[in-house]
């Protein structure tokens, strides 16, 4: 993790202790109790005197209270039949007359065969082959919903279905909203297998009605050494065919949500507005820019798609299709050793409002003035082999302020065109902070990953791409990963500049820029680079508004202009990290002072992969999920 005030290692070390905290606390529950201890594989109203069922213990069990399970019970099936809450009750956001937000309030989540609204430990540690959780009932319903937070340890949770049912009253529909898990809290996940579980939304557009979480939906989700595959989302709206993360709306100490050492894989969503086919990060929703922080974990094989049941002709019809494996659409997104190959986007491809509808068959952060994301980190990464409509699209920036390398990637195709336009007052005239030491991109799948080696899931179904096939589990690195990162680490210089007029000085930063262009760089670009653009545009700001003064349509006239035309003839990243760095900021103009030195960023590689191997092994450490055994 880089070592930075800028970056986050203070946060994943906060949420790594917090993390240890609530999944290793000892066998007494936060109460100082002893367990409830699960005994029996039925799920009956009515247990005999001595037997005491997963549905009787959530029952008895005390607030934060733990429920562990007889040895006896060992790779046991509970088959849940009986809907436990028809009206299962947690928070989520509540707009009115489609537009105005009004908060977050308790909503009805419909069914769910497991409910409490009491914090609890559900722990299976002690089980070599764990327990499962499954929903068998007539009925369509979710497997647990929990308001409050859940610790999750060795437990599998399959079957659950999720589904919008008509209501009286303010709410015309229930939230179908996790599959297979719906937490209003902090969910905390350890070594299990969320699969095989769907939600199924109403066929109307809403802005708080969305159909969210295929494997698990929770505000905050801390999940280690675990696997979401083959789960779904359907609806007219859809986020998160495998995972959805609020994010931590009503967790003012987290900063965030984290995944490590995982498996998200062959996850779907089906949709109009479609988002996030394996994960889809909220930012902590509305006004927040809270962080997801992924580490050591394979995205693969998850696909969003369009919704042919729906056929909204309206005149204000719209249709999105975004991140096919991972989607943000408030706050960051920190990427660490992560695999991130083979997911895929479909659809209509449209402009609206004069930007794409589609992108980031990989990874993909939004567009638009009602969400804000303000960085991607990403190190040591694989990010290739992933498509929008069958064509090359690995990594969607959206309007970023700042995507940042810390070094060491392998990226297939990146899509700059809709990153924010520089905020001089932001040090951002740097928005592309790549690439860095070891970056490659242009990389080609099957040299980033080995394709021949796959791991694949024994008892798990994909039901992204390639669905009715076992669900991939990791990849191998392929040649031009392996030993691709130095040991010892390395650091990065990365400069964020800014800057104003002085005092009676005149704005003269654009003609000088252009200027700056065609004598440094003409033999690339031509030496009459731009002549006809109109370098009068000033930023106006205010920094907070600025997007809609209009005073400003001049500046973000000129910066599109010039991004556009320069495509990829200073490299993809265009005026990146490489050209900032050799800018003379210093007397570029005595009527303008630069702000933001470098600033040094020192970067460690990780201990271990996402299987808990130990990095490296041979001459380097490898480059992506997975450290190749000699």
């Amino acid at each position: 993790m880089p070592v930075t005030s800028y970056g986050k290692a203070g946060l994943a070390l906060t949420l790594a202790i917090l993390f240890s905290i609530l999944l290793l606390s000892g066998c007494a529950d936060s109460t100082g109790e002893e367990p409830i201890v699960v005994n029996s594989l039925n799920d009956t109203l009515e247990p005999a005197a001595d037997e005491v069922t997963m549905r009787l213990a959530l029952e008895l069990v005390g607030e934060g209270g733990r429920i562990t399970f007889a040895d006896s019970l060992d790779g046991g099936v509970i088959n849940l039949t009986i809907v436990g809450d028809e009206h299962s009750i947690l928070k989520g956001e509540v707009y009115q007359n489609f537009r105005t937000y009004l908060g977050i309030f308790e909503r009805d989540y419909g069914r769910s065969a497991l409910y409490t609204d009491k914090d609890v430990i559900i722990d299976a540690s002690n089980l070599p082959e764990g327990i499962t959780l499954a929903w068998s009932g007539e009925d369509n319903a979710r497997v647990m919903a929990v308001f409050g937070d859940l610790t999750l340890i060795n437990v599998d949770v399959t079957g659950g279905f999720s589904e919008a049912a008509p209501l009286e009253g303010d709410q015309p529909w229930t939230l179908a909203r996790g599959g297979g898990l719906a937490v209003w809290g902090i969910a905390a996940i350890k070594g299990c297998a969320l699969y095989g579980n769907r939600c199924v939304g109403d066929s109307e557009g809403s802005r708080d009605r969305g159909t969210f979480g295929g494997g698990i939906y929770a505000d905050v989700i801390l999940m280690e050494d675990s696997v979401v595959s083959g789960n779904r989302v359907e609806g007219y709206g859809g986020s998160g065919g495998g995972v959805f993360s609020v994010g931590g709306a009503e967790q003012p100490d987290i900063e965030g949500s984290v995944i490590r050492r995982s498996s998200i894989s062959g996850n779907r969503v089906t949709a109009e507005h479609a988002y996030g086919g394996g994960v889809y990060s909220d930012g902590g929703s509305r006004g927040f820019t809270k962080q997801m922080s992924i580490l050591n974990t394979t995205i693969a094989r998850n696909i969003v798609e369009d919704n042919p049941a729906i056929t909204d002709q309206s005149p204000y019809a719209q249709f999105y299709y975004r991140g096919g494996g991972l989607y943000y659409s408030n706050g960051n997104m920190y990427i660490e050793s992560c695999t991130i190959v083979e997911n895929e986007v479909t659809g209509n491809p449209y402009p609206f409002s004069g930007k794409p509808n589609m992108g980031g068959g990989g990874i993909c952060a939004t567009i638009g003035d009602a969400h804000t994301v303000e960085k991607m980190e990403i190190m040591e990464t694989v990010v290739a082999g992933n498509t929008v409509n069958d064509l090359p699209e690995d990594i969607f920036t959206g309007s970023l302020v700042h995507f940042l390398s810390y070094g060491y990637n392998l990226l297939g195709a990146i899509d700059f065109s809709q990153i924010l336009v520089p905020v001089p007052s932001w040090s951002s005239l740097n928005r592309r902070h790549y690439p860095m030491e070891g970056d490659a991109d242009g990389v080609d799948l099957e040299d980033a990953v080995d394709l021949g080696n796959i791991a694949f899931s024994t008892n798990i179904i994909s039901t992204g791409v390639a669905s009715g096939d076992p669900a991939p589990l990791w990849y191998p690195p392929g040649v031009s990963a392996i030993d691709a990162v130095p040991e010892e680490g390395w650091v990065n210089y990365l400069r964020f500049l800014g800057y104003r007029v002085a005092d009676g000085g005149v704005d003269d930063f654009l003609p000088k820029l252009m200027d700056y262009l065609r004598s440094s760089y003409g033999d690339v670009i031509g030496n009459d680079f731009g002549v006809e653009y109109d370098t009068s545009g000033l930023f106006y700001g205010p920094a907070e508004t600025w997007p809609s003064n209009p005073e400003n349509e001049g500046w973000i006239t000129f910066w599109q202009t010039l991004d556009a035309d320069l495509g990829d003839s200073l490299g993809t990243a265009g005026l990146g990290e490489s050209f900032w760095q050799d800018f003379p900021a210093e007397g570029f103009s005595e009527n303008l002072i630069f702000s933001g030195a470098l600033s040094g960023v020192g970067v460690v590689p990780p201990l271990n992969d996402q299987l808990g191997e130990s990095r490296p092994v041979g001459d380097g450490v490898d480059i992506g999920a997975i450290e190749l055994p000699l």
